[in-house]
């Protein structure tokens, strides 16, 4: 089969869904990389389905490739990058779960360091006020305690959504694993949403190509991804029955961690969550220093804000970030708010002001420097 470059086989493969699967490698090894097996023919190609117990006749391999040219058009005018699990930034978490895409798609930035701890953050369409504000708090605390995990979460109404925009309030980095392809947003409300998560350094990944179709099935399929890229799962609310009691239970066959949020035993949207613990396969979390504990962050308590600042005023602070500085030189601001232990919302404030003062200059990627 003609081929024109690399990437047309690598699109090629999210065509064919049996294909794009963790699953799936012993064949696509068997001819010699994602390139080999659609360049493989007849005998050989059928000898390889069979040492692999797969019926050749499912893969239309000429008809993917077709697909794929039209597909990597339609990727550059969305500014849609891909990413195989061949590549040095699949997520490394991901790569690890059995029955997970060989091929995805992604908008921003997918980069983390090794350190990084990734926390999904999951729940009910129809979530409660109180809920919403309780993850809000969480992840407050989190910051709080000089902790920075990536949010992962599914950009659906409820839950999802109010743990994107309290990531971007906290100014943690997110991630939103959609289940259609990212040349558009869905729910369409929140397109700036998601803007913004792309605007702050977070990313926006699928495993479904722009020209799949749209189907029910696969928000279900993106919730092993959101599992799959964390090494815990939180389950803020939800009923009995739903998208994110199903993400609890594949992120446990993962051996992750789950927790969830006890509710009243008369909330409907709080029983899922409550039968999780009951079950066991959830530990019970109320607040940050649960959550941290569970993460594996070394324990450190939320110091109240008031007692910081009498201990610590504004040119105390500002002295603090210049000594770093002038010792360290180039800073990233969580190393700062690490070293400083100052809270991040007054962090920002300050280094704004040291700026305005002519004192330091912010350079790439969130860093600062003295001015010389």
């Amino acid at each position: 089969m003609y081929i024109e470059n690399a990437a047309q086989a690598q699109v090629a493969v999210s065509f064919l869904p049996k294909l794009n699967s963790t699953l799936s490698l012993p064949l696509v090894e068997r001819c010699g990389g994602i390139e080999g097996f659609f360049r493989e023919r007849g005998q050989a190609f059928d000898a390889a389905c069979r040492e692999c117990r797969v019926e050749p006749g499912i893969f239309d391999r000429g008809h993917a490739l077709q697909e794929a040219l039209r597909e990597l058009q339609t990727m550059e005018r969305h500014g849609i990058h891909l990413c195989t699990i061949e590549d040095g930034m699949y997520p490394e978490l991901l790569r690890h779960c059995e029955d997970v895409p060989l091929i995805l798609y992604h908008k921003g930035n997918m980069s983390a360091r090794a350190e990084d701890k990734f926390l999904a953050v999951v729940g009910t369409r129809k979530a409660s006020a109180r809920c919403q504000e309780r993850v809000g708090k969480v992840l407050d605390e989190l910051c709080g305690m000089g902790h920075r995990p990536v949010v992962v979460s599914g950009l659906a109404y409820g839950i999802d959504a109010s743990a994107h925009r309290a990531s971007l309030k906290c100014g943690l980095p997110t991630w939103a694993v959609c289940g259609i392809g990212l040349h558009t947003v869905y729910p369409s409300s929140h397109k700036a949403l998601a803007e913004s998560i792309l605007s702050d350094s977070g990313a926006l990944i699928s495993e479904f190509p722009c020209g799949a179709t749209v189907h029910p099935g696969n928000f279900l399929r993106r919730n092993r991804i959101v599992a799959g890229l964390c090494h815990a799962t939180l389950v803020a609310e939800s009923a009995l029955k739903g998208g994110s009691m199903a993400t609890a239970r594949v992120a446990l066959s993962y051996n992750r961690e789950v927790m969830a949020f006890p509710g009243r035993p008369d909330d409907a949207y709080s029983a899922g969550c409550n039968l999780l613990i009951k079950e066991n396969v959830a530990a019970l979390v109320e607040n940050g220093l649960d959550v941290a504990r569970i993460l594996g962050y070394p324990e450190k308590r939320v110091q109240p804000q008031q007692a910081q600042l009498d201990l610590f005023g504004e040119e105390g602070q500002k002295h603090s970030v210049l000594t770093i500085l002038e010792r360290e030189g180039e800073v990233h601001i969580d190393e700062l708010q690490a070293r400083t232990g100052i809270g991040v919302g007054e962090l920002s404030a300050v280094l704004l002001q040291l700026e305005l003062e002519g004192k330091i200059m912010g350079t790439k990627g969130q860093r600062y420097a003295r001015t010389l």
